[in-house]
């Protein structure tokens, strides 16, 4: 049975080998960021797949928030989905703060969004998502 998930724009399914998921998420990451990013599936499974994003941005491993430059690098939705109206956004998440030049959101007003649009693509459904931003890295687990 294959499950599906979102990776930086693109809808892909379980049943691919890591190799092909790499190169997919990889070719529209060096589209988008110049080669900046890098894109790692850590584990794969059926029933599940961690994926990592390479990068570089300050960010603290002990709060439970993401920040909208990767929320941007997971969906490749436009940046504009992740700043508030009067920043000329249009936000699909809430809330959203200020913190320096970036907007972020909990942890978990970003779980809820990827699983609806998950659901709404593929009526997939989902166990579990955990995510950690960590100074050089995204970590995103998924348990279908």
């Amino acid at each position: 049975m294959k499950n599906y998930f979102i990776a930086n724009g693109a809808l892909l399914d379980t049943g691919m080998s890591a190799e092909e998921i790499e190169m997919a998420v990889q070719e529209n990451l060096d589209e988008s960021t110049g080669g900046l990013v890098q894109f790692r599936v850590q584990e794969l499974s059926e029933s599940g797949i961690t994926m990592v994003f390479i990068r570089d941005l300050l960010t603290d491993p002990n709060e439970p928030v993401i920040f909208d430059c990767d929320m941007n690098l997971i969906l490749s939705i436009g940046i504009e989905a992740f700043l508030p109206e009067k920043f000329g956004g249009y936000p699909l998440l809430y809330p959203l703060n200020f913190a320096g030049k970036n907007f972020y959101t909990d942890m978990s007003a970003f779980i809820r969004f990827y699983k609806t649009l998950l659901l709404f693509y593929r009526k997939q459904e989902v166990e579990y998502i955990g995510i950690r931003c960590y100074s050089d890295r995204i970590v995103m687990k998924i348990e279908f």
